[in-house]
């Protein structure tokens, strides 16, 4: 029989899984065992055990410890995901650039005239 282990923060959020063989007396107690079985599931918790991975594309934790078991945490309970600000390519800045040159120049010539 292997053992699992997990770390959790605060909120529950498993935040580390592994199997005893890969962790020293010290890491032991510092997590908290939830399972124990035979085959890669529990030798290889890290990659076997969770089906959904440790976190999703956005690094957000995908699994609580929740009254002795391990629950899924649905899409509307993780933190919202902020959009990365748009920020302009050096050709869009050359572009923005000109147009205000050209601009300046037809004023110009207006004031000309």
């Amino acid at each position: 029989m292997y053992k699992v282990y997990v770390k959790l923060n605060e909120d529950k959020c498993i935040t580390s899984i592994n199997s005893e063989i890969f962790l020293s007396n010290e890491e032991m107690q510092a997590m908290k065992n939830i399972d124990e079985g035979e085959g890669d599931k529990y030798v290889h918790a890290q990659s076997q055990y969770l089906e959904n991975g440790l976190i999703d594309k956005y690094g957000r934790y995908n699994y609580k410890y929740v009254e002795g078991k391990v629950v899924e945490v649905a899409e509307g309970d993780k933190p919202t995901i902020e959009e990365p600000k748009a920020v302009p390519t050096e050709q869009q800045k050359i572009n923005a650039q000109l147009m205000l040159q050209i601009a300046q120049l037809k004023a110009e010539l207006k004031a000309v005239k």
